[in-house]
């Protein structure tokens, strides 16, 4: 019995730590364009205009940045600001950007300061979302 114990206790501690939000690390500038310029970073979303919206976004290297999914493609530039990164539409004036930071949360798993969690895409889908329907 006190070995179940133990092993339940471990287990729970495991979990804990693996999705604490003092276990995520801030991304420096340097890191976030070492380790994510030129990779979709994929998320969905949870408030504002795009909500629920399954997208990923590249940052390429010269500056400029696709957002795409969900039968959209917008075009944008990126650049740094005070250790953050500042995205805008290409259309917009540049008083329109928005800036975040990034923070890995996981192997392969960040948030932005907005709170939009995300991976390295194309992401495997949800448990959820690929279980066979119940009859």
């Amino acid at each position: 019995m006190p070995i179940a114990f133990f092993r339940s206790l471990l287990a729970l501690a495991s979990t804990l730590l693996a999705v604490s939000p003092a276990a995520a690390e801030t991304l420096t500038v340097d890191e976030f364009r070492r380790e994510l310029v030129g990779l979709p970073l994929c998320g969905t979303p949870t408030a504002g205009p795009l909500a629920g919206k399954a997208l990923c976004t590249v940052h390429l290297p010269d500056g400029t940045a696709i957002l795409s999914g969900s039968g959209l493609v917008v075009r944008g530039v990126w650049d740094v600001e005070g250790g953050k990164i500042c995205r805008r539409n290409a259309h917009d004036a540049p008083d329109r950007r928005r800036c975040v930071e990034y923070e890995r949360v996981g192997p392969e798993r960040y948030r932005n300061s907005d709170g939009v969690e995300f991976c390295i895409g194309p992401c495997p889908e949800p448990a959820s979302a690929t279980a066979p329907a119940d009859k």
